[in-house]
């Protein structure tokens, strides 16, 4: 019994936290900048809950689309549905029961964020199918991972407004960034199997697009800082946070299969730094 439920876990990626820090962060700065830094604790624990069920429930759907397919790649061959350790009877129910409790919580929230969340749910099953058909799917993940931004707007405010829109647009291109290098792991692999990515329409300019779209996100980081007169310790982490791109730049230039990874698992911190920029101005 043991056993099956770590092998539960591996499907989930619980044993991988970096996929719920990268949908969390875009979440907090979400929650500080529509409640002007004074967020509903109760809406963050029940965000902070549909981040973990929500990206596991991803990440099953996902390795229930690619197992064919993540045989045949180095990186992914010992996923758990690749092996058939887990059978897929067993990955549906779960991914049943991981929707269901995000059904739950939504109520808790009430529902007018109803329309928002089945778009959410949409691009959830959507994204691991897309790698098939559309060139770049990874527009795809950065819609779904910033999906939860206009949530929290209206429940902090009742409304979008500018910094929202801002804000999903930092994500789908900070998304685009970091899993094109992600991608850039798989690139020979994913050639071979016909699975498209960033990484392969971006083709020798893989780097160079992915770099502006970082660079462009910072830029927006800024234009929300003088659109919200933000203290200058805010632009002061956002300085630090550029050093965090440059640094990837630095890991992914030689296209090293375990250094884009690193490059990727990097932005993590980047998300850190633009917290604690947020939080210390509010402060």
């Amino acid at each position: 019994m043991l056993e099956k439920i770590n092998l539960y876990m591996q499907l989930m990626r619980i044993d991988k936290p970096i996929g719920f820090y990268l949908l969390m962060w875009p979440v907090l700065w979400s929650f500080l900048i529509a409640s002007n830094g004074n967020p509903n604790l109760f809406y963050m624990l029940i965000f902070g809950i549909g981040i973990i069920v929500t990206r596991s429930a991803g990440c099953i759907i996902n390795d229930y689309f690619d197992q064919d397919f993540d045989k045949k790649v180095e990186r992914t061959k010992n996923r758990v549905l690749a092996t058939k350790q887990v059978s897929n009877p067993e990955a549906l129910i779960l991914f049943g029961l991981l929707i269901s409790i995000c059904f739950i919580l939504l109520l808790m929230l009430g529902l007018k964020i109803i329309l928002f969340a089945g778009f959410s749910l949409f691009l959830l099953v959507l994204y691991p199918l897309t790698k098939r058909y559309f060139k770049m799917p990874q527009l795809i993940l950065g819609l779904a991972f910033g999906s939860s931004i206009p949530m929290v707007f209206i429940l902090e405010k009742d409304m979008i407004d500018t910094n929202c829109i801002l804000l999903y647009i930092i994500t789908i291109m900070w998304a685009i960034t970091y899993d094109t290098y992600y991608a850039m792991a798989d690139k020979k692999d994913d050639k071979k199997i016909g699975i498209k990515s960033s990484a392969i329409f971006f083709g020798d300019k893989d780097i160079t697009y992915s770099l502006t779209l970082h660079y462009l996100a910072l830029s927006l980081f800024i234009a929300i800082g003088i659109l919200n007169s933000f203290s200058m310790i805010y632009y002061f982490f956002l300085l630090i946070s550029a050093l965090c791109i440059i640094y990837q730049h630095l890991l992914v230039k030689n296209r090293i299969p375990y250094q884009c990874i690193s490059a990727f698992e990097n932005n993590n911190i980047f998300g850190l730094i633009i917290s604690f920029g947020l939080i210390l101005n509010y402060l």
